[in-house]
């Protein structure tokens, strides 16, 4: 009823070419298209100014410098905040809880500096 296809060298080779080359397509789209890489530029419309105004009117912080990460949702996942006032425990503190409370992550996500002094005299 049905004859058995032979099956070549050549035929087996053209497929073999083929799954190469639709792999290598199918990887370029995945790696043009993949957009993994969680930081975000800070701008004026994502609340860090807000947040650096906020936290410089706390008692003893003084100048506020402050980024933030994101995850793939635009949720902040992380904060980094540089302080004039942070060598002080209760003022580092104090930044901690407020920028967890705002973001509603863990006190272990925000990271709080102390400014170097070349940036304290500006």
């Amino acid at each position: 009823m049905f004859e058995k296809p032979e099956i070549t060298k050549e035929g087996v080779m053209k497929i073999v070419v083929a799954l190469i080359i639709a792999s290598i397509v199918l990887l370029s789209l995945s790696i043009l298209t993949d957009d993994n890489d969680s930081r975000k530029q800070i701008s004026d419309d994502d609340g860090a100014t807000e947040l650096c105004s906020i936290l410089s009117e706390i008692k003893g912080v003084g100048d506020v410098n402050v980024m933030l990460q994101y995850n793939d949702k635009n949720n902040v996942t992380g904060v980094i905040v540089t302080a004039q006032g942070a060598d002080d425990p209760v003022v580092k503190t104090n930044i901690v809880k407020g920028v967890a409370t705002l973001y509603d992550i863990p006190v272990s996500s925000v990271m709080v500096f102390e400014k170097n002094q070349e940036e304290k005299s500006k």
